[in-house]
């Protein structure tokens, strides 16, 4: 089911620049009948360098900086729900998985990051793409490792030995049942065995792709004909992308479907940690979750041109069942709020105000 997920979450038409964004969101809390005066917001974001352009656009409109309430590879870290409800009494959590793009290029996953030597494009977010590494070189191996040819003129497919021990405690394994179309070998080589195709291969693949020169599976190596398994010590992120981990391998946009997935993953594991948890009780909430989608800044311009795109949202007003709000319709209520708020902070003057403030001196202590 979890494979299916992804297709859900929608991209395109659903996406929108952070500066529309966070003061639609702000309105939207004042409607709600949040105070601004008693406003706590959280940013459940990665730690890349990114998302601090949504951060700081998150503290002008809602006049505070906000709480930290996400760990690198945008987690929310539920164990922080207690600090941030003792910090406010109408809460504000803002959760997003991020993933770069290349707007010239219109490749998912890239970032400019200008601080290098080279200034050359670096994988965003990094996270998600180390996460993945371990599960790309076993798929890439089995892309050139699973061949497909002609034994006596019958479909056959020719299995690298390390993918046919299903005894390994971790790595790519073959869903047997679609691939070989029986237990016995035709044929053991040196460092293959070769299996009759499945009924299920010979009838999904093209007819041309059986021939007496053997050539790799590829591409087509589809999610459904492979699974992983992975040994005990993986991190919380990854042991919830492993379900659609087939599904990432084989997506022409990995570092996009993976971030989409999480956010889905994330916002389902929050919002039941919300349900059960009494730190928030008696007080207003807003937990809303979507991606950040970083496009690599412009020549002469400091930060992204980061939108965002939603995905769901949980609403429980002070003494009052919640309610959540799926994509489409949470999308249309953002986009009818209005774009202006004229309680936005300046920086300039703040910090101004701050330099000029009387000095306080702290006491000597021994």
């Amino acid at each position: 089911m979890r494979r299916m997920m992804m297709g859900d979450l929608k991209i395109g038409g659903m996406a929108m620049r952070y500066s529309l964004f966070v003061p639609r969101l702000y309105n939207l809390c004042l409607g709600l009948g949040f105070r601004r005066s008693r406003m706590m917001p959280s940013r459940a974001f990665c730690s890349d360098e990114s998302q601090g352009y949504p951060t700081m656009l998150i503290a002008q409109h809602f006049g505070t900086f906000p709480f930290d309430h996400g760990t690198v590879g945008g987690q929310v870290a539920i164990d922080r729900h207690g600090p941030h409800a003792d910090h406010g009494e109408d809460l504000v959590i803002i959760h997003a998985s991020h993933v770069g793009y290349d707007a010239d290029t219109q490749r998912f996953g890239v970032y400019e990051r200008p601080f290098t030597a080279d200034s050359g494009y670096g994988r965003n977010c990094g996270k998600l793409c180390a996460v993945m590494h371990w599960y790309r070189q076993e798929y890439d191996h089995a892309r050139a490792n699973v061949l497909l040819g002609l034994i006596e003129r019958r479909p056959a497919i020719f299995i690298d030995n390390h993918l046919v021990d299903q005894e390994r405690p971790e790595g790519l394994f073959l869903a047997l049942d679609k691939v070989i179309g029986g237990s016995t070998p035709l044929r053991a080589l040196s460092t293959s065995t070769a299996f009759p195709a499945s009924d299920y291969l010979v009838e999904t693949l093209p007819s041309a792709l059986w021939r007496e020169h053997r050539q790799p599976i590829g591409d087509r190596l589809a999610p459904e004909l492979f699974f992983f398994r992975r040994e005990n010590g993986h991190d919380l992120l990854e042991a919830g992308l492993i379900p659609a981990m087939p599904s990432l391998m084989a997506s022409p946009h990995p570092v996009l479907d993976a971030a989409r997935f999480n956010t889905q993953v994330e916002f389902d594991r929050t919002y039941r940690s919300l349900l059960r948890g009494d730190a928030y009780r008696g007080k207003n909430l807003l937990f809303i979750s979507g991606v950040n989608i970083d496009v690599s800044p412009r020549p002469g311009m400091p930060f992204p041109l980061t939108k965002f795109v939603p995905w769901a949202a949980y609403i429980r007003l002070r003494e009052h069942d919640g309610y959540t709000l799926e994509q489409a319709e949470l999308f249309d209520l953002l986009s009818r709020q209005s774009r202006d708020n004229p309680d936005q902070m300046s920086f300039d003057a703040a910090i101004h105000a701050m330099a000029m403030a009387e000095e306080v001196r702290l006491p000597v202590v021994d």
